[in-house]
């Protein structure tokens, strides 16, 4: 019988490895990546009614957006330029165990549910590939399933079923095409998540130190960036997201997204490594 990723890494779950061995890891620590991550993630996540309802319920996602992104960053970051993987894994798994209530439905709901929880961590997975593809271009397949591969042990340390997990990353991608299709949907949630979006500065949400500075500069930058921003953020979500969420998309859209990310490529590589690289991998990577 053919032994699938996550079979091959159950016997060494508990071993961390290297940062500096870490599959992409200097692609991760670039700082683009990290934007486009979050606006994959939002659309896969965000448009879950199970997450959204939990969301609500327990987050500040909706009352401090920018303390909720910088959350999740700080976290992530963690489980990919940290030591200690296997302890940081499971402080969040804990910290999700008081997260329970009921649904937009009346049923009861845990954060742990198996089913939306294995959603979570491979649509995670799913996005920082996208993003990485995305940002610096089709990477080698052998890489690729390495990097999942190492995600495949992260999900077990975060108490994924190692059954649940997909064999390959086409599997991984055919099993978020089928969740788009059956799992997501518009909620009360997500409705709310997208008043909040079109009314946030996105900008200073994911650089909270922007909407500091003097008058009128913040207002300023938001008009500069606000559509190319948003650009990139519902050009990360799959289509049928964006149907849900109804957001007009043409093919002139989709040409001002590649390009947007086209002059991001150019201009990184006037930006030395080090400047481009988030200060978390920086001290990781002794750079």
């Amino acid at each position: 019988m053919e032994v699938t990723p996550a079979q091959r890494v159950r016997a060494n779950i508990e071993d961390d490895v290297p940062v500096a061995d870490r599959t992409f890891v200097r692609l991760l620590a670039d700082r683009r990546i990290w934007p486009m991550f979050l606006f994959r993630a939002l659309s896969l996540q965000g448009t879950h009614p199970t997450v959204m309802v939990a969301l609500e319920q327990h987050s500040k996602s909706f009352t401090e957006p920018s303390v909720r992104a910088e959350n999740t960053l700080a976290y992530t970051y963690r489980i990919y330029f940290g030591e200690n993987v296997a302890d940081s894994a499971r402080e969040l798994r804990e910290m999700h165990r008081p997260i329970t209530g009921l649904d937009y439905e009346g049923r009861r709901y845990h954060a742990w549910n198996r089913d939306v929880w294995t959603w979570v961590h491979l649509t995670t997975i799913e996005s920082l590939i996208y993003a990485i593809e995305v940002c610096f271009g089709p990477q080698p397949a052998p890489e690729v399933e390495a990097f999942y591969r190492e995600s495949c042990r992260l999900g077990m340390l975060f108490g994924v079923r190692e059954q649940d997990m997909p064999d390959d990353v086409a599997a991984l991608r055919a099993y978020v095409d089928r969740g788009v299709a059956d799992k997501l949907a518009m909620s009360p949630g997500t409705r709310r998540m997208q008043q909040l979006v079109d009314e946030q500065d996105v900008i200073a949400t994911l650089e909270p130190k922007l909407a500091a500075l003097p008058r009128p500069l913040p207002a300023v930058l938001e008009k500069l960036t606000g559509r190319p921003v948003k650009t990139l953020m519902f050009g990360a979500f799959p289509e049928s997201v964006r149907r849900i969420w109804g957001v007009p998309w043409s093919a002139a859209r989709e040409r001002e997204f590649r390009a947007i990310l086209a002059l991001m490529r150019v201009g990184s590589r006037l930006v030395p490594e080090r400047l481009r690289m988030i200060p978390e991998a920086r001290a990781a990577l002794g750079i």
